[in-house]
């Protein structure tokens, strides 16, 4: 009697046990069939650029990233070959290395973007912003860029690559000081702004924003009058944008949703409307940069956002 009830316990036991497998299973593959908007869970997919190289599916910080409270086993050490100046065009040496001391060599990275590493410098002031590729220089993790800053002070530095090893994103931060007196940020709300012969406007935005919740916002581009203008592609996209919070503790990294959700986009498509997703953690004041090509020609768009 008593093996009776022992083997009916352990039949039961058993299908239990068969029962969580196979819902896990059927999770884990139901999951990976899923959209991911971020590329960053269980999911990667691979794409071939138009210059034929295979990348891995594009980074969207739709929601922003707090480094103060991130850590990433990746560091970077940058120098210039003199003392940084405002207006000349300068050479600067990034150091790339996990955080054991390893170089991270070109080979290891992966192309996101049409480029193998994105840097990103913004100046104290939060009016001087650099989007730009470092090239190689080896393969012991040296890498050299231009840079010819616009303003004074300490540059925030935010280095973000793909090792092919983990396919995951780490990001990599830093500082670059420039001789002279930096100003100060200095914020009012705006969704437009004219630049350089273009005109951009945000417009899908509540009129209050609030921290922790997704927004999906518009960006129109025209020409200072209103006409027409073809937006080319620039890194793979139409456009780009990144937000910076007052403090420069972070940033978030936009693409247009249709280049990262998978929407319909022909490959004729020069639409200069864009749509993007943005989430901040944190209240506070942020500002927003627009980068589109138009005639050869990079041209950035700014904004300021306040979030309650």
């Amino acid at each position: 009697m008593m093996d009776k009830i022992h083997s009916s316990k352990s039949q039961r036991q058993w299908i239990a046990i068969s029962a969580i497998s196979a819902f896990f299973v059927c999770a884990y593959f139901g999951l990976r069939a899923l959209p991911d908007a971020q590329c960053g869970f269980l999911h990667y997919k691979e794409v071939v650029n138009e210059s034929g190289q295979i990348e891995f599916c594009a980074t969207n910080h739709a929601g922003f990233l707090d480094l103060s409270r991130l850590s990433y086993p990746v560091k970077m050490e940058l120098a210039a070959e003199s003392s940084l100046l405002v207006g000349p065009d300068q050479d600067v040496a990034l150091q790339l290395d996990t955080s054991g001391g390893m170089p991270i060599a070109p080979h290891e990275l992966a192309v996101t973007h049409t480029k193998k590493m994105h840097v990103m410098l913004v100046d104290p002031s939060l009016e001087d912003y650099h989007h730009v590729h470092p090239q190689a220089d080896g393969l012991n993790g040296l890498y050299r860029f231009r840079f010819s800053p616009r303003k004074a002070g300490s540059y925030a530095v935010y280095t973000e690559v793909v090792p092919l090893r983990s396919r995951r994103q780490v990001i990599a931060t830093g500082a670059l000081q420039v001789a002279g007196v930096p100003e100060v940020a200095r914020f009012s709300s705006s969704t437009s702004s004219l630049t350089d012969g273009l005109r951009f406007v945000l417009s899908g935005l509540p009129e209050r924003l609030r921290t922790g919740r997704d927004y999906r916002f518009d960006l129109q581009v025209d020409g200072a009058n209103g006409n027409d203008i073809i937006l080319e592609k620039i890194m793979g996209a139409r456009g780009h944008m990144v937000a910076f919070d007052a403090e420069r503790r972070g940033f978030a990294h936009m693409h247009p949703v249709a280049s990262v959700l998978g929407e319909k986009q022909t490959s004729d498509d020069d639409s200069s409307d864009l749509s993007f997703l943005f989430n901040v953690p944190n209240p506070g004041w942020y500002r927003l940069f627009a980068q589109v090509q138009v005639g050869g020609r990079e041209v950035f768009g700014r904004f300021d956002l306040e979030v309650e």
